[in-house]
C-alpha cells in the first residue's frame, strides 16, 4: 500500500481561533502541487473543496473548521515559500483591523493588473486567506475576521515585524 501513500511534510503553525484560543500545532502539506512545487500553507488553507483542514499537536490529531480561524501564522522555510511566490509583486504597507479589537500590521503583496492593482482590488479578489508580510514571518488572515484596512503612508509608520496589538474601543 506504500505506492497509494501521498507524500507529505509537517509545517509547523501558530494559530489564532475565534473563541480567542491560540494553538501551536502542524498542518500537513503535499510535498509536491500541481505543478510539481511543494505545497505551501496558503494554497491548502485557500482550497475552496475542503472546509477542515488536518493538525497536529503534540500527540494529538484532529480537524479544524477553517472558518473558525482568524490567521495563521507560519515562519522559516513555509514563510520563505510563500514570500517567494510573490517576490515581484509591489509591497504595500498595511495594518489590518480584526473583529475583537486586534490588529496584525505587516505587508500586502499585491501582484494584480495595473488596472486592477489598488489594495481594495486586491482584498476583493484574494482567496479566503490573504498573508501579510513581516520579518520571517507571514501571518495569513482570514478575510471573513478583517474590519478595517490601513494602508500607505499611515500604516507604513506603523511596521514592525508582524505584530498583533489589541485596539481599545473607542469611549
Amino acid at each position: 500500500m506504500e505506492m497509494y501513500r501521498i507524500p507529505r511534510r509537517e509545517v509547523a503553525v501558530r494559530i489564532l481561533l475565534d473563541d480567542g484560543r491560540t494553538i501551536d500545532g502542524s498542518f500537513f502539506a503535499h510535498e509536491a502541487g500541481p505543478g510539481g512545487e511543494p505545497q505551501h500553507v496558503l494554497a491548502h488553507l485557500n482550497d475552496s473543496a475542503d472546509d477542515f483542514v488536518p493538525l497536529v499537536c503534540g500527540h494529538v490529531s484532529f480537524l479544524l473548521n477553517k472558518a473558525g480561524i482568524i490567521w495563521v501564522q507560519v515562519t522559516g522555510s513555509a514563510a520563505q515559500e510563500i514570500a517567494d511566490q510573490v517576490a515581484a509583486a509591489r509591497h504595500v504597507p498595511a495594518r489590518l483591523s480584526l473583529a475583537g479589537g486586534l490588529s496584525v500590521i505587516g505587508t500586502l503583496a499585491i501582484m494584480m493588473p495595473p488596472e486592477r492593482s489598488r489594495v481594495v482590488d486586491y482584498l476583493n479578489a484574494a482567496g479566503r486567506f490573504l498573508p501579510l508580510f513581516g520579518d520571517g514571518v507571514v501571518t495569513l488572515v482570514h478575510r471573513r475576521f478583517i474590519v478595517t484596512v490601513r494602508s500607505g503612508e499611515a500604516a507604513a509608520r506603523e511596521i514592525a515585524p508582524p505584530a498583533v496589538t489589541r485596539t481599545q474601543p473607542a469611549r
